[in-house]
């Protein structure tokens, strides 16, 4: 793994430390009371004789609760991120990474100017056109708050790291390759049948559903949902003569620019123009009568209720921050395809409540169907194989092969064959979402020596990863026992 790193990633770290500090969504996290003396006071933890520091610690939290919000599709909260227990991986991360930074003090290896300045000139995020730009790279670090003492001091640590790996490296030899490459190429002769349960074959049982219900009742919650009174203020056509409308597009011409950033003559736009003019002066309208309301002097005239996964509604976010009593400012909304602003105050915020059993009934029978579902199919393929077994045989197939199988999609087809060559067993099954696979292994062999050729480079790679993988996994382990540890805040 290493050595190819080394090859192929190695400035892309550099990096890193940017993508932490900018990251957005993530809060502080507090934790218990520090002790005066100021070293404690300063770090979360020691490790050796490195402290992490409270803003390393801040760094690798927004590092990893930007990774899981990517995953969750930047869905992710506070109380979330909690759950999950980021905070606690945040700390583990770094107490693993500040073993390693001990070992390689104890080593004598060290990071000087030099190597700083090849990482940064070598980083393809501050080039222009493949050189260095210093210019880039001061308006990179100042765009994400970074100032460049504090990159390159901890950039340090990620040159100490990179340095250590590849000094303890462990080359591949022909052995491991021919090795991974007779797991990795094997071709298997597969005879299979593919399992599924009707709709009418899955008995509800009444009983049974509601004891599920029972079990995971606090998995079914109403959800939350925010009542406001609202008021609507229609885009109004104002009555504005030529050189008014130019004048406001030559204040505001930046915001009509085309797919190649070039801005766009006044005649081209003019009708975008307008509808900004009046939104422009819809929203002057808007805020006066916003005014009014937070005086007391208005009521808001209509109702309406907004659930907390309606992001129909432009300002849902928003919502799940505020409380009873507070008053929105005028926002973008469109009512019967009238586009316009809306007054909002929040009359009441119901928070989510357990369901009874009728009200969750309908979710949680999906769960019992599939439950008995998988059940069924399960069964049906442990007795297919207390049979005769003889499915229909499909020929050789390998990680790599791409086949139509009928009552498979390609997704499920891959699976398949990712369980099959994982698995020792000959004959046997294998469960999907909503089917099982019965299969049989006919017949093995190895593919030619034209597709080992193709796959070298990747068998080549995975060797790397794999033996690196498990030496810095075995060394770490080994210096949690050399190195002292200690946590100066409660998790």
């Amino acid at each position: 793994m290493i050595t190819w790193m080394q090859k192929h990633k190695k400035y892309l770290v550099v990096t890193i430390w940017i993508s932490t500090i900018a990251f957005v969504g993530a809060g502080f996290v507090g934790w218990g009371a520090y002790s005066m003396n100021t070293e404690k006071s300063t770090s979360v933890a020691k490790v050796g004789h490195r402290a992490i520091s409270v803003q390393e610690f801040q760094n690798k939290y927004g590092e990893l609760y930007s990774y899981y919000n990517q995953l969750l599709d930047g869905k992710l909260t506070e109380e979330k991120a909690k759950e999950m227990g980021i905070e606690n991986l945040a700390i583990e991360s770094l107490v693993q990474e500040n073993l390693l930074l001990n070992f390689a003090d104890d080593l004598g290896l060290g990071v000087n100017d030099d190597d700083i300045v090849k990482y940064i000139v070598a980083d393809q995020n501050f080039q222009i056109d493949g050189k260095f730009s210093k210019d880039l790279y001061n308006d990179v670090l100042k765009r994400a708050r970074i100032n460049p003492a504090d990159y390159e001091k901890n950039l340090k640590r990620v040159v100490l790291l990179d340095k250590l790996r590849h000094a303890i490296n462990l080359p591949t030899n022909k052995n491991d390759i021919d090795m991974m490459t007779s797991s990795f190429l094997m071709q298997d002769r597969v005879s299979l049948q593919v399992i599924k349960a009707a709709e009418n074959e899955i008995l509800i049982d009444e009983d049974g559903v509601k004891k599920l219900w029972e079990e995971s009742k606090t998995n079914y919650k109403t959800k939350t949902e925010y009542n406001l009174e609202t008021s609507f203020i229609p885009a109004i056509s104002a009555d504005v003569n030529a050189t008014e409308l130019k004048e406001f597009y030559n204040e505001n011409k930046n915001s009509y620019k085309d797919s190649e950033d070039k801005i766009q003559e006044f005649e081209t736009v003019k009708k975008d123009v307008l509808k900004d003019y009046n939104f422009k002066s819809t929203k002057k309208t808007a805020l006066e009568e916003y005014l009014l309301v937070k005086k007391g002097e208005k009521k808001l005239s209509d109702k309406q209720t907004v659930l907390e996964d309606d992001f129909s509604f432009p300002i849902i976010d928003e919502l799940k921050n505020l409380k009873a009593g507070d008053i929105i400012k005028p926002f973008e909304f469109s009512k019967e395809n009238q586009d316009g602003y809306m007054i909002a105050k929040v009359i009441e915020v119901k928070k989510p409540e357990v369901m009874s059993y009728e009200q969750a009934k309908e979710q949680v029978l999906v769960i019992y169907k599939e439950i008995k579902g998988k059940e069924l199919i399960e069964q049906k393929a442990k007795n297919l194989l207390k049979e005769d077994f003889k499915g229909k045989d499909i020929g050789f197939i390998s990680r790599d092969s791409d086949l139509n199988i009928e009552d498979l999609s390609s997704t499920e087809f891959n699976a398949f064959v990712s369980n099959l060559f994982d698995s020792n067993n000959k004959k046997g099954y294998i469960l999907l979402d909503n089917k099982a696979v019965v299969y049989e292994i006919l017949e093995q062999q190895l593919l030619d020596n034209k597709k080992e050729n193709e796959y070298k480079d990747i068998v080549t790679q995975n060797v790397s990863y794999l033996k690196n993988s498990e030496l810095i996994k075995d060394l770490t382990s080994a210096l949690q026992k050399r190195y002292q540890v200690e946590y100066y805040y409660k998790r």
